[in-house]
């Protein structure tokens, strides 16, 4: 796990600049690609250091950041066998319905230990990471074969921070 600080009341993030000193940014995607830190010590120590007598919680806090990304799952099928949903034609392109994978597993569903998918044109479309995505995989295959046989194919769409 890595880590940003954020000072709370100017609503930014410590970063360093090209100089090695440290300035900050108002962008948390900025702070994630160059500020982070590999431990909350060092974070601390970092925060202190900027401007002495700053309180943790008060005046900073120091946020866990994973660089992992988060992924709608997107399935590719022939327009022809493409399911009745609503809005389906703003979703095909080239003859190929371009529809997501959505999580419909109920608190009994799970409660039995059963995860239950179907697909929509966006409407509660699952987020994985790459690592739960993999974890998943071979249940969400079985589902499309199921429901598509082999004509489907995966891309895994990066959700923009």
């Amino acid at each position: 796990m890595s880590y940003i600080i954020k000072l709370i009341s100017e609503n930014c993030y410590i970063i360093p600049d090209d100089d090695g000193w440290l300035t900050t940014t108002k962008s948390q995607q900025e702070a994630i690609d160059i500020g982070l830190f590999d431990n909350m010590e060092s974070a601390d120590e970092t925060a202190q250091s900027f401007s002495g007598g700053m309180t943790r919680g008060i005046d900073y806090i120091i946020q866990p950041v994973s660089k992992d990304r988060y992924h709608i799952v997107e399935i590719i099928i022939p327009e022809e066998i493409a399911p009745k949903l609503k809005d389906i034609n703003s979703l095909i392109k080239n003859g190929k319905a371009h529809i997501f994978l959505t999580n419909v597993t109920t608190a009994n569903d799970a409660m039995d230990g059963l995860t239950l998918y179907a697909v929509s044109t966006g409407k509660n479309a699952v987020l994985y990471k790459t690592t739960q995505y993999e974890v998943r995989k071979e249940a969400i295959s079985q589902y499309l074969n199921k429901r598509f046989g082999d004509q489907w194919e995966i891309k895994l769409l990066p959700v923009q921070a």
